[in-house]
């Protein structure tokens, strides 16, 4: 691997509470206000969720904190113990501080939502469908983020791709590969997963709009089922056009599309029980 790879992203906007506001992360405090103002009619139709904004901030900052720890477990250049001249608790408990999986922050939803509403009576499963629509809003906010800054980038491409400038992920790597010579302007034109999947992410956050009118015809739990499992159906196919450098890859597959097998292994599970234990209507007596 290339030097160049190991390049810092965008330099940083300004500090911000003592942390580095880089591009990303600015934009993804827009996703997470813009989250929040969907969050809003929501827990106010809920009678059993208390102190509802605190709660969605608590979501939110452990929500940052597991993506994070993802990227320190799978990302190619992090690793799970701080760096020589890190501190362990910026490391660990700064949402602002390191590299971001953004998978991680579904996987970890029903972990992160057990203990946003303990104290509550909302059971889990309706949690989870209460706050399916704010995590998709932020997620797909925070891939924008991802298209602005250049990483998460797809493979070359003259005829799909976008180009991206000098001190974006791309632009180091391509010059690392020896793509682009030093005085290049822009990388080479790659595909814009990103955009791909922050329109997906919305599309399927409009489609729970549309799905969550119809509550009664669904049990607790399946809106957040279904788009995790749309999520990760795309997510699978999206790795195979995906080329930034900072991906895991085990045995011929992403990181994400470990993660996404996985998913759609314990939603097949959890929908064979849920289907097992539904009660079927009673067979017409013969005549």
């Amino acid at each position: 691997m290339s030097d160049y790879a190991n390049r810092p992203f965008i330099p940083p906007i300004r500090e911000f509470l003592g942390s580095t506001l880089s591009l990303w992360n600015l934009v993804f405090l827009a996703g997470v206000f813009l989250g929040w103002l969907v969050f809003r009619p929501l827990a106010r139709c809920e009678p059993g969720l208390r102190l509802a904004h605190p709660r969605f901030a608590v979501v939110v900052y452990l929500s940052a904190l597991s993506a994070q720890l993802f990227a320190y477990a799978f990302d190619a250049h992090s690793s799970l113990l701080p760096p020589a001249g890190t501190g362990a608790l910026a490391y660990y408990l700064d949402p602002l501080a390191g590299p971001k999986t953004l998978y991680g922050v579904i996987v970890a939803m029903p972990a992160t939502l057990a203990l946003a509403t303990l104290g509550t009576s909302i059971s889990l499963p309706r949690a989870l469908d209460l706050w399916t629509r704010p995590m998709l809003t932020v997620l797909a906010v925070a891939r924008v983020g991802c298209l602005l800054e250049g990483c998460c980038y797809g493979a070359r491409s003259d005829l799909l791709g976008f180009r991206f400038p000098v001190g974006s992920p791309v632009y180091w790597q391509h010059r690392g590969d020896g793509l682009i010579g030093e005085g290049a302007a822009q990388s080479l034109p790659v595909v814009p997963t990103q955009l791909w999947e922050a329109t997906v992410l919305a599309a399927l956050a409009l489609w729970c709009w549309r799905v969550a009118g119809h509550r009664g015809a669904q049990a607790d739990g399946d809106l957040f089922l279904r788009a995790v499992t749309g999520y990760s159906v795309f997510r699978f196919v999206e790795e195979f056009v995906r080329a930034d450098a900072g991906r895991g890859v085990y045995a011929g597959l992403a990181t994400s599309q470990w993660i996404a097998l996985a998913v759609l292994a314990v939603a097949a599970v959890v929908a064979a029980v849920r289907n097992s234990s539904t009660p079927r209507p009673a067979e017409a007596a013969p005549r």
